[in-house]
């Protein structure tokens, strides 16, 4: 299935990262990591949302791009999807 949505670009988050309540609202299959990740925020608090524990594997396509990416399930403040390091 499609779904629609705006992603953010930051050339300096190490990862691609997704909006929890953004997978769990489209059912999206999530996996489990080995081991949990601090997730730190760009000012370098630590993230409200803990550890990030969850990942997903989506197809997404975005300025002519098309590609499948894992993104890193966490809290991101009101955006759905931010694209990192690994995209660009």
């Amino acid at each position: 299935k499609t779904i629609g949505t705006k992603a953010s670009i930051d050339s300096g988050a190490t990862d691609n990262f997704m909006d929890a309540k953004f997978a769990i609202k489209h059912r999206l299959p999530l996996n489990k990591l080995e081991t949990p990740i601090t997730c730190k925020n760009v000012d370098g608090t630590i993230n409200n949302g803990g550890k990030i524990t969850h990942y997903t594997y989506q197809r997404i396509e975005a300025g002519g791009k098309n590609a499948m990416c894992k993104f890193l399930i966490t809290r991101l403040g009101g955006e759905d999807i931010l694209l990192g390091y690994p995209w660009l």
